[in-house]
C-alpha cells in the first residue's frame, strides 16, 4: 500500500491493486454485502437498492470482481477512505479496515483474522460444501454437532437470542408483532376461502395472509410444538432470518420483514399467489392441472434454487413439493430455511448432525443417519421430480409401497403391471414420451441410494434445461 493513503484520500484515487487486496477479504461470503448496505447518501438514505445488490452479484458470473466494482462506483462520489475505514470497522471486517490504514488503533485481535472467518460472538459455519470443484474432493472427515450447534444459532443457551443478532439489511423491514395482528385480522385462523386469512401450515408455524400499503404479504406465525421447546424455535427462526437476509434470488423466497417483539416470532414473505407446488399438482381448490411444461419450467426452476443454494454452501435439509411455492407466472420459489445449514471450511463435503430432521418421505438414506450433503437435497429433488411425473403425493399409508420413491421398483421390474405411461399424472396430457422417460430417468439417478452415484444439481439444471429446450423446438 502507498504511504499516501489517508483517512482523507478519495476512493477514486487508491490503486487498482489495492481494490484486489481489498476484495480477496471482501469477496468470500459475499461480505462486500456488508460494505454495501451501509453506504448511505448525505441524505441518510441508502445509496444502494436490492436492485442494484443484484446488479453487482450478477458481476460475478462475469468473472468480475464486486468489491472492485463496488469501489469503482461508489468511487464516483466523494467519499473517502476513512467513510470505508469506518464502514469496515462497524461490520467487524478489521483485518480490510487495516490493509488500508494499518497503523490505526484496533483494539479488537481479529484485525489478524483471515477474510473468512466470523465475528467471535458467532458460531463459524459447520463445513463445506464444495461439490461445484473439479478436482476430486479428499476424504470425508466426520464433525458430531452438540444440539445446538446443529440448528446454526449461537453458542450457549437460548436466553442469549438477541433479535439484534438478525437486523435486516436494505430493504427487509422489522415489524412490531402488534402490526402483523393488525393486518392479518389478529392472525384470523379462518382460511382464506372462509373469508379469514390463515393460509396452511409451514415450516415450524401457521401462515396467514396480510397487507401492507395493499401489497398482500404471507406472515409465518412460528408455534411450540410438542417436539421442539422455545428454546429450538427461537435457533430455527434465527436460523431462517440469516439465511434469507444473505442468500438472494429469483427461485428462492423474498423476505420483506421479521417481527420477534412481545415473546412472538413471525417472518412476512412476498406472497405468493398460486400457492405450493404440493397443491397444485392435486388441483386444490379447483385449480387446473399445470402442464407438462409448466411442470418442466418449475422442476428447472427449483434446481437452480438449488444450485444457487449448493454454490454458496448450503444445504436447504427439507426439498419438498409443499416447500416450493409458486408466484403469479408460476415461477418455483424455495421457501422453508429453519432446517437449512451453512459452512465455510473448505476440508469435506460430509457432516454429521446428533439430531435427524427433514420429512421421511424425502430423506435419503444418509440423511436418516445424520449426515448433512448437497446429495440429500437431490435426492428429495428426485422424489419431487416423481410427484410433477405422477401427480401422486410423496406418501400414502393407504397404498403399497407407501413411499412414492420406492414405486420405482414396480416400474423398473418387468413382471409388474405398472408401467411409466400407467404412473404418469392422467391430468396431464401434453407430454411427449422421450420427455418424460428423460425427466424419469433423472429422477431415478437422484434416487440412488449411494449418494456418490447421485448427480451434482448443475448437472440436473442442465439435463432438465435440455427437455425444455425440445419442447420449445416442438411448440
Amino acid at each position: 500500500m502507498s504511504s499516501s493513503v489517508t483517512s482523507a484520500t478519495y476512493i477514486r484515487n487508491i490503486s487498482y491493486g489495492l481494490r484486489r487486496q481489498l476484495s480477496d477479504f471482501l469477496d468470500p461470503q459475499d461480505r462486500w454485502k456488508d460494505v454495501i448496505v451501509s453506504i448511505r447518501k448525505p441524505s441518510g438514505e441508502p445509496r444502494y437498492s436490492q436492485l442494484h445488490v443484484r446488479r453487482f452479484e450478477g458481476l460475478v458470473t462475469q468473472g468480475k470482481s464486486p468489491t472492485v466494482e463496488l469501489l469503482n462506483d461508489w468511487g464516483t462520489t466523494n467519499c473517502t477512505v476513512g467513510e470505508l475505514v469506518d464502514i469496515l470497522k462497524s461490520r467487524n471486517l478489521l483485518a480490510a479496515a487495516s490493509l488500508l490504514l494499518p497503523w490505526e488503533e484496533y483494539s479488537s485481535a481479529e484485525t489478524h483474522l483471515l477474510p473468512l472467518q466470523l465475528p467471535p460472538d458467532r458460531d463459524p459455519p459447520t463445513r463445506p460444501l464444495d461439490e461445484m470443484q473439479s478436482q476430486p474432493p479428499p476424504a470425508p472427515e466426520t464433525q458430531v454437532l452438540s444440539e445446538h450447534s446443529e440448528t446454526g444459532h449461537t453458542g450457549g443457551s437460548s436466553d442469549s437470542f438477541d433479535p439484534l443478532a438478525v437486523q435486516p439489511l436494505s430493504g427487509v423491514s422489522s415489524f412490531m408483532y402488534s402490526e402483523l395482528r393488525k393486518i392479518t385480522g389478529n392472525f384470523d385462523d379462518r382460511s382464506v376461502s372462509n373469508g379469514g386469512s390463515r393460509l396452511g401450515e409451514g415450516g415450524f408455524g401457521t401462515v396467514y395472509k396480510g397487507f401492507l400499503s395493499n401489497r398482500p404479504v404471507a406472515v409465518k406465525k412460528l408455534n411450540p410444538m410438542d417436539d421442539m421447546t422455545l428454546d429450538k424455535l427461537q435457533d430455527q427462526f434465527n436460523q431462517e432470518i440469516q439465511t434469507l437476509k444473505v442468500l438472494k434470488h429469483e427461485n428462492l423466497v423474498d423476505m420483506v420483514g421479521f417481527s420477534c417483539d412481545e415473546q412472538q416470532m413471525c417472518i412476512v414473505y412476498a406472497f405468493m399467489a398460486n400457492g405450493s407446488l404440493l397443491d397444485r399438482l392435486a388441483c386444490l381448490d379447483s385449480s387446473p392441472p399445470l402442464s407438462w411444461r409448466q411442470r418442466c419450467l418449475i422442476a428447472e426452476g427449483t434446481a437452480r434454487g438449488l444450485e444457487y443454494l449448493h454454490s454458496n454452501h448450503h444445504v436447504h435439509r427439507d426439498v419438498k413439493s409443499a416447500n416450493i411455492l409458486l408466484d403469479e407466472n408460476f415461477v418455483a420459489k424455495i421457501s422453508d430455511f429453519g432446517l437449512t445449514r451453512a459452512s465455510a471450511k473448505h476440508t469435506s463435503t460430509t457432516m454429521m448432525t446428533e439430531r435427524v430432521v427433514g420429512t421421511r418421505a424425502y430423506m435419503a438414506p444418509e440423511a436418516l443417519r445424520g449426515q448433512i450433503t448437497p446429495k440429500s437435497d437431490v435426492f428429495s429433488f428426485g422424489v419431487v421430480l416423481l410427484e410433477i411425473l405422477s401427480g401422486r403425493p410423496p406418501a400414502d399409508e393407504n397404498k403399497e409401497p407407501q413411499f412414492l420413491m420406492d414405486i420405482r421398483d414396480d416400474i423398473d421390474d418387468e413382471d409388474e403391471d405398472l408401467t411409466l405411461e400407467q404412473f404418469l399424472d392422467r391430468k396431464m396430457t401434453d407430454w411427449e414420451l422421450s420427455q418424460v422417460e428423460s425427466i424419469y430417468c433423472l429422477a431415478s439417478n437422484c434416487l440412488d441410494d449411494r449418494k456418490n452415484r447421485r448427480p451434482f444439481i448443475k448437472q440436473v439444471v442442465s439435463e432438465i434445461h435440455s427437455v425444455i429446450k425440445s419442447i420449445s423446438l416442438e411448440s
